[in-house]
C-alpha cells in the first residue's frame, strides 16, 4: 500500500463531529477526519484557495440582464426553435436544481475546509444559475408556459428517463458512501457540469449567433463560466484521490467510468435529437453528435484518461466556443474553452 494512503475499496467515508477539537490541525488528505476550522492561509490544497477566490470574484446578478428584446423576439422564433428553448431551459432547470443541493451534501465529507469551501461556493453559484432560468421564464413566457417547463423534468418521458439515470450515482454514493463511489460520483459532476450544460448552452448560443436572443446568451455566458471553475474543482478533487487512494483506480473503476461518459454521450444525443427532429437550424445532428463527442474527449483528457472517440479530434463548432466566450481570451484549465478570469488568477497550470 502506498504509504500515503489509508482508505480502502470498502472504506465507509463519516462525518466528523461539527466539535472535534481532537482532529488533526491539517487534514491527512482529501476525506477523513477534520475540525472544520477553515484558515486558508498555509492550507493543505491552495489550489482550493485560488479556486475558492475565484469563485468568489465572479458573483453577479440574473436580474441585472434586460430580457425585453428577447420577449419581442421569442414569438419571432420558429415552433422548432421555441420549443427546444423550452425543453432545454426544462433540462437545465433540474440539473441546477439537483447542484444546489449535491455539492453541500458532498462537502460534509470533506476533510480539506478549503475544498469544502469550494463546494458550498459552488452550491450559492448554482443558486444563481437556477434563478437565472427563472428570470427568463418570467421575462419572456405566459405563466401557462413557464409553469410546463418547470414539470418537464418528470412530466416528459424522454427527460425523466434520462433524470433517473443521471443521478443515480449520486444516490449510490448517498446510500453507500464508499470512496469508490465517492470518486464516481466526483467523476459525474465532471460529466454534468462539462458534457450536459455544454450541450445544452449550445441551443442558446446558436440562437445568440444568428442575433436572436442575446439577453439569454448573456445569462449562458456567466453560467457557462462559472461552470468551467466547478469543473475544475471536480477534476482537482479526483487527482487529489489518486494521488492519496490510487488503489481504487483500478481497470474496473476506469471502465465503469467510461461506460458512464458513453451513457452521458449517447443520452445527450438522443435528447437533441428527440426536442429538435433535425430541424434546428445551425444544429444539424450529425455535427451535434460530434460535439457532444468532443466534449467527451475535452473531459477525459485532465483526468489521464484515453479519449472515448479517437476519431474525433478537433471541435466541430468552434464558434460556440466563441459565442461562449466572456471576452479575455486567457487559457483555461482544460486548454481549450475560454473562461473571464481576474489577471491575478490563472488556472492553466493546474
Amino acid at each position: 500500500m502506498n504509504s500515503k494512503e489509508v482508505f480502502t475499496l470498502s472504506t465507509l467515508l463519516t462525518r466528523s463531529p461539527l466539535f472535534h477539537p481532537a482532529g488533526p490541525h491539517r487534514p491527512s488528505g482529501l476525506v477523513g477526519e477534520t475540525t472544520y476550522l477553515l484558515e486558508l492561509t498555509g492550507c493543505r490544497y491552495p489550489w482550493a484557495d485560488h479556486l475558492y477566490r475565484t469563485m468568489r470574484d465572479l458573483y453577479w446578478k440574473p436580474d441585472d440582464v434586460n430580457l425585453v428584446a428577447d420577449h419581442a423576439q421569442f414569438v419571432q422564433l420558429a415552433p422548432v426553435e421555441q420549443e427546444t428553448y423550452l425543453q432545454t431551459l426544462g433540462f437545465l432547470i433540474y440539473l441546477d436544481s439537483i447542484q444546489i443541493q449535491n455539492p453541500a451534501w458532498v462537502s460534509q465529507y470533506i476533510a480539506a475546509p478549503e475544498v469544502a469551501a469550494c463546494l458550498v461556493t459552488q452550491a450559492f453559484f448554482e443558486t444563481i444559475h437556477a434563478q437565472s432560468y427563472d428570470h427568463l421564464l418570467s421575462s419572456i413566457v405566459d405563466g401557462t408556459t413557464r409553469d410546463r417547463v418547470y414539470r418537464l423534468w418528470r412530466d416528459h418521458p424522454v427527460l425523466a428517463a434520462r433524470n433517473q439515470e443521471l443521478v443515480r450515482p449520486y444516490e449510490v454514493f448517498h446510500q453507500t458512501p464508499t470512496l469508490e463511489h465517492f470518486a464516481t460520483l466526483c467523476f459525474s459532476d465532471v460529466l454534468l457540469e462539462g458534457v450536459y450544460f455544454w450541450s445544452g448552452f449550445s441551443v442558446f448560443l446558436t440562437l445568440a449567433a444568428r442575433q436572436q436572443m442575446t439577453g439569454t446568451a448573456q445569462l449562458i455566458r456567466q453560467i457557462r463560466r462559472d461552470e468551467q471553475q466547478h469543473l475544475a474543482l471536480y477534476v482537482q478533487m479526483i487527482r487529489m484521490l489518486r494521488e492519496e487512494s490510487p488503489r481504487i483506480f483500478t481497470p474496473d473503476l476506469e471502465t465503469e467510468w467510461a461506460a458512464l461518459a458513453r451513457a452521458a454521450v449517447t443520452h445527450e444525443i438522443d435528447w437533441i435529437a428527440a426536442i429538435t427532429g433535425g430541424q434546428f437550424p445551425g444544429l444539424p445532428l450529425e455535427r451535434v453528435t460530434t460535439y457532444i463527442e468532443w466534449l467527451a474527449n475535452l473531459r477525459m483528457k485532465p483526468l489521464g484518461m484515453p479519449p472515448l472517440f479517437p476519431d474525433v479530434g478537433q471541435n466541430p463548432m468552434p464558434w460556440l466556443d466563441r459565442m461562449g466566450d466572456m471576452n479575455t481570451g486567457k487559457a483555461d484549465f482544460f486548454e481549450q474553452a475560454v473562461v473571464n478570469y481576474q489577471d491575478d488568477l490563472d488556472f492553466s497550470g493546474l
